[in-house]
């Protein structure tokens, strides 16, 4: 199976085993995924299901594009906020028409998943907490008062520049991640949620993507 969900971030809680162990686990929201389309070998060189989330309402509906709203209307189904594709085989595609949703019972207890999502963003940042540099000792007598900064990059003559990728202060966050392997504790079906054992990366009503571990 390589199909996968959208979900959205809720935040994380506790649980608790037969044996009485306490498990930390994230809520992810996940209602219905609309599968909007198929993408087949024969026409687009590859098997996949087209997925879209997050149902808009008429307020928003008439914001978006007339291209995203066109492709919904051409096949009479309501708009949707994100669109995303799944690799699928062909009986996957066969198993989930055009129309039909697919819900948290995708998963059950037990399986292993990969979840995807953004990390925080936390702006500009220098290269203590960018880098974890140490830097001088708070007792040194010649860093002065230069006890967070980089120190000197200069390269002398040769090569008379500085190297890209050199670690620098800079924009920290926001960036895309995947956190594999993770274990599905509990799906509440009655409610769309997904219970998925540890922390996984964004800000709580993150978009996220929940797809089966690769084995």
């Amino acid at each position: 199976m390589s199909k996968g969900l959208i979900g959205k971030k809720i935040g994380m809680t506790t649980v608790f085993g037969e044996d009485g162990t306490s498990i930390p686990v994230t809520v992810i929201e996940v209602t219905p995924n609309l599968v909007l389309s198929h993408r087949t070998t024969e026409r687009d060189g590859y098997n996949a299901l087209q997925i879209a989330h997050g149902e808009l309402n008429e307020k928003r509906a008439k914001r978006a594009r007339k291209s995203d709203t066109g492709l919904y209307k051409k096949k009479n189904l309501k708009p949707h906020g994100l669109l995303r594709e799944f690799r699928a085989s062909e009986k996957e595609l066969g198993d989930h028409a055009v129309g039909s949703q697919l819900t948290v019972e995708l998963f059950k207890k037990g399986d292993k998943v990969d979840v995807t999502g953004t990390t925080l963003g936390f702006g500009f940042q220098g290269v203590f907490k960018r880098h974890h540099m140490k830097g001088a000792a708070r007792d040194s007598s010649t860093a002065h008062e230069l006890h967070r900064h980089p120190g000197a990059i200069g390269q002398r003559k040769t090569p008379g520049r500085v190297f890209k990728n050199k670690r620098m202060p800079g924009h920290l966050g926001v960036d895309r991640r995947t956190v594999q392997n993770l274990p599905v504790v509990d799906v509440i079906a009655e409610s769309n949620l997904l219970l998925v054992g540890g922390s996984i990366p964004g800000h709580k009503n993150n978009v996220v993507i929940v797809r089966p571990t690769v084995t």
